[in-house]
C-alpha cells in the first residue's frame, strides 16, 4: 500500500489572557480544530451588568493573544472570527460592544427599546483581518506571523433609576484562512 501524504497540521500555543475584568472572568476552554485551520474560544463569566438605581455603568474587558504556527508550504492569508454574546437593556439602557480581531475592527451601540419592542438579543458579529506578516531578512524565503490579538469591551450605561443591562459575551470562533 502507497504511502498517504500528511495532512498539513497548523500548531497553536496557548491562549494568553492579557487583561480581563471583571476578575472572575475567565476562558473557559480553547478548542483547536484536527487541523488546526479554526480555533473555538469559550468565555465564562464574561460580562457586565448594571442597574440606574444602585450602578449607572459597567464594563467588562477581555484581551487575549494567540500564536499560530504555520507550516512551510502554506501562508497564511486572513483570519476571521464570529463573536457570539447577547444584550438585555430596559427602559433606556444603553450597549456598546467593541470588538477587535488583529487589525479588524467592530463597535456597536444599542440602547432599549431595542428594534421590534424585545428587550433582548443574542448576537453574532463577524470580523475579517489581514494576517501581519514580516519576511525574514537573509537567505531564507521564511515569513513571521505576528500573535492573532483578541480584544473584547462590553460598556454599558444606565441613566435612570428603572434602567437595567446586560452584556456578554460567550465565544469566539476563529478561522485561519491559509492557501
Amino acid at each position: 500500500m502507497a504511502d498517504l501524504p500528511q495532512a498539513t497540521v497548523i500548531e497553536w500555543s496557548e491562549l494568553s489572557q492579557l487583561a480581563v475584568v471583571p476578575a472572575q472572568a475567565r476562558v473557559a476552554a480553547v478548542t483547536k480544530a484536527p487541523d488546526g485551520r479554526s480555533v473555538s474560544i469559550l468565555m465564562e463569566g464574561l460580562d457586565a451588568r448594571c442597574e440606574g438605581k444602585s450602578q449607572k455603568s459597567a464594563t467588562a474587558v477581555l484581551v487575549a493573544s494567540i500564536d499560530a504556527k504555520i507550516p512551510a508550504g502554506l501562508t497564511w492569508t486572513a483570519t476571521r472570527a464570529d463573536f457570539r454574546g447577547q444584550l438585555v437593556l430596559t427602559n433606556g439602557g444603553r450597549a456598546t460592544v467593541q470588538l477587535g480581531l488583529a487589525r479588524g475592527f467592530d463597535s456597536q451601540t444599542v440602547v432599549s427599546p431595542l428594534e421590534g419592542g424585545e428587550d433582548s438579543l443574542q448576537f453574532v458579529r463577524t470580523i475579517y483581518s489581514p494576517a501581519e506578516i514580516w519576511p525574514q531578512v537573509g537567505e531564507t524565503d521564511d515569513v513571521f506571523y505576528a500573535p492573532l490579538t483578541v480584544t473584547i469591551q462590553l460598556t454599558l450605561a444606565c441613566p435612570g433609576d428603572p434602567s437595567a443591562g446586560l452584556a456578554a459575551l460567550d465565544s469566539v470562533d476563529v478561522e485561519l484562512w491559509v492557501r
